[in-house]
């Protein structure tokens, strides 16, 4: 299975999960992966996360977006 197959069978498990202690083991894992990632990344995150899906750029790779103007 590639890592694509694997990403999504996750994410089909975890949209079909009723089990709030496992769900809150899951977002400890996101909170400590976060922690391990520089500040200036995390804030970017927060930035994209706040953004209306409408507002956002479509882009293939950072050269991509970094190369428009």
């Amino acid at each position: 299975m590639t890592i694509e197959q694997r990403k999504i069978s996750l994410i089909n498990w975890i949209t079909t999960l009723d089990d709030e202690h496992k769900i809150n083991q899951i977002e400890g894992f996101r909170k400590s992966s976060m922690d391990d990632l520089p500040s200036e990344i995390v804030e970017l995150l927060k930035i994209s996360d706040s953004e209306r899906i409408e507002d956002c750029i479509e882009h293939s790779s950072s050269r991509d977006l970094l190369n428009k103007k």
